[in-house]
């Protein structure tokens, strides 16, 4: 296990934020060819290795190992990294790894490290592997969309990329984005200037923790403004469509003073059980230009009535999330101002009918929007072999009966099964919290025992 973590720390010292999965694509490569293994590439920065059968186990089924190259890339206020140039900077602390002021990128630098660390176990007995590391997963599935599936034989796919020990996720969600530009004009700023800053929120992962009803700092902030008479000047939040704004702050000329204690107190009566370090701060500042009356309305219109978070649960599977949404990003610009909204569903069907929905509300309020990043929802498979034998092996482990769960997030699985007919997959991984967050952290000691879950099935295979 020490070596998968010695990996794991070679991978951390690589800039690979989604866009930027080059470099660690080729660390991959090179990995994989100093050892003696094939190892291919395509445009996408996928990376393929091919590992032949262990002597007796030629005949056997090809195993598909999978996880993706890319991270989030979010950092604390302050910060001065650079996730273009710089490597982070780990710290063990107990059974726990994070990293300093930046995500760690467990998700899903932990597959790149088992994977790796398999090539050189040369005692394991296994059948034909194909390694698989995917680009840009975390903007768009991007190398999972676009990778050729005649590079890959194996019909049975265990993807690494899931947050809790013993737990099988068998389904996931389907998923688009819309995007919606707005044309700006611009006035001379006349009146008090004041800024409106929303902070303290928990953010978090979009898909796995949206069940949670994390508050969103951009909607925090289009309730604000659709009650005061003000004219906008800008409004930013967050970073990702697939992470929940846990800040966002707007400019805006207002006619009367506003209290920040106040509007705290009020939305912590609503949001504060979820969300208790929830802040609202106000300060006057100045700038020189605002928007025109019809573009401020038209703004914060679409943001006061845009819906977010949980839109339907699930009637088959208590506790699940059937269809939510999340307003990623809220950036303004000279020419226009950019949102970004991602929508998830089990059922592509209620994620197609949710996207007309938003877009008809787009278009009532005179905003030209757009969809992509589409990619489907996994559905569950009731007849699967390769899920018996991931739960025989952590049972054997464990002593404990593995969980199978669906999961309200797009896992790369459903393209595969959409690209790869008769495809047999589950999704495993270690314990992780607070993942696309600076607070993220993996346990050592869950790792430890994945590792050897992940052995224990290519044994069996």
């Amino acid at each position: 296990m020490k070596r998968v973590f010695e990996i794991f720390e070679e991978i951390s010292a690589i800039p690979r934020g989604s866009g930027n999965t080059a470099a660690i694509s080729d660390y991959c490569a090179k990995f994989a060819k100093n050892r003696g293994f094939e190892a291919v590439q395509d445009d996408f920065h996928n990376c393929l290795i091919r590992v032949p059968a262990t002597p007796g186990k030629e005949e056997h089924p090809t195993l598909i190992l999978q996880g993706h190259l890319d991270m989030v890339c979010e950092k604390e206020a302050g910060s001065s990294h650079d996730f273009e140039t710089d490597g982070l900077k780990l710290i063990y602390n107990g059974d726990q790894l994070t990293a300093d002021g930046t995500t760690l990128g467990g998700d899903n630098g932990i597959a790149l490290a088992i994977g790796l660390a398999l090539l050189e176990q040369k005692d394991l007995s296994h059948p034909p592997l194909e390694i698989f590391f995917t680009a840009d997963e975390e903007t768009g599935m991007d190398g999972a969309i676009g990778f050729d599936p005649a590079w890959l034989k194996g019909r049975l796919l265990l993807n690494l990329d899931s947050e809790e020990e013993g737990v099988m996720i068998v389904s996931s969600a389907g998923g688009r984005n819309i995007s919606a530009r707005i044309p700006l004009q611009w006035e001379i700023c006349q009146g008090q200037v004041y800024q409106i800053k929303v902070d303290g929120l928990k953010g978090g992962h979009s898909g796995a923790e949206i069940h949670q009803g994390r508050t969103n700092a951009n909607m925090i902030l289009g309730k604000i403004l659709s009650g005061l008479n003000c004219r906008l000047i800008a409004i930013n939040g967050g970073n990702k469509a697939n992470v929940i704004p846990n800040e966002a702050t707007a400019l805006a000329v207002i006619d009367h003073p506003i209290d920040g204690a106040d509007l705290t107190a009020l939305f912590r009566r609503e949001y504060g059980d979820r969300d208790p370090d929830l802040t609202v701060t106000v300060s006057t500042a100045t700038a020189e230009k605002m928007m025109a009356k019809e573009c401020s309305e038209r703004v914060i219109a679409l943001l006061s009535s845009l819906p977010d978070g949980v839109q339907k649960w699930s009637a088959e599977i208590e506790g699940l999330v059937e269809t939510s949404l999340n307003c990623g990003i809220l950036r303004t610009e000279q020419e226009d101002l950019f949102l970004l909204t991602s929508l998830r569903s089990m059922k592509n069907a209620e994620r197609d009918a949710l996207a007309e929905r938003v877009l008809a509300l787009c278009e009532k309020c005179g905003v030209s929007a757009q969809t992509d990043g589409e990619y489907p929802a996994w559905e569950y498979r009731a007849n699967s072999p390769l899920r018996e034998t991931v739960a025989k092996a952590w049972e054997a482990l464990s002593g404990k009966k593995a969980t199978a769960v669906a999961l309200h997030a797009g896992l790369e699985c459903g393209l595969f099964d959409e690209k790869l007919p008769g495809l047999d997959a589950v999704s495993i991984g270690p314990n992780m919290k607070d993942i696309h967050t600076p607070r993220e952290t993996l346990s050592l000691s869950s790792s430890e025992r994945v590792w050897n879950w992940v052995q224990k099935i290519i044994e069996e295979i």
